[in-house]
């Protein structure tokens, strides 16, 4: 094995396990905090700003984060609907659709794992094939998951709005 395939059996495994503990925390009731809600919606912001910087010499791979963008809008909305919101003595709360934020993560990681163990595994294969992250499926998978992250605490800060109005 050379070092070009092992960093991916490496980093791959540390990504799982960090999301693994992101997930387990951010399922089931969440206590609602605006400070980290609009922290989280503009790392997020962040983040998309820098793969569209990337992705500028390829109208493709732009096209499908904007299309990631757009579809995630609706699935955040479908995600509010589904979220249960409490006001009780001891705060806010709000309970997010486990299923749909959980599926939506996980077709990102799964795409950037695959393309990783590709890129890795069968260099000679994809010569022409574009960079591990240049990959229009990639950007529209990776728009879907932060549209829609950005989208729904985005929804939950205006939802909590109204409820305080």
């Amino acid at each position: 094995m050379t070092s070009h395939q092992i960093v991916p059996l490496v980093i791959i495994p540390f990504v799982a396990w960090r999301v693994y503990l992101r997930a387990r925390r951010n399922i089931g009731r969440q206590l609602f905090r605006p400070t980290r809600l609009k922290i989280s919606i503009g790392i997020f912001s962040l983040v998309v700003v820098l793969f569209s910087l990337t992705g500028h010499d390829h109208p493709l791979t732009l096209a499908a984060l904007a299309g990631g963008l757009a579809l995630s809008t609706g699935l955040a909305w479908w995600g509010l609907h589904l979220t249960k919101f409490e006001d009780t003595p001891q705060g806010k709360f709000y309970t997010p659709n486990t299923a749909l934020g959980v599926a939506v993560t996980t077709l990102f990681l799964s795409r950037v794992a695959y393309r990783l163990l590709v890129v890795a595994f069968a260099p000679e294969l994809h010569a022409g094939a574009p960079q591990p992250f240049q990959s229009p499926l990639t950007f529209f998978l990776f728009g879907l998951s932060a549209g829609y992250y950005i989208a729904y605490q985005t929804g939950v800060l205006i939802r909590n709005r109204r409820s305080v109005a």
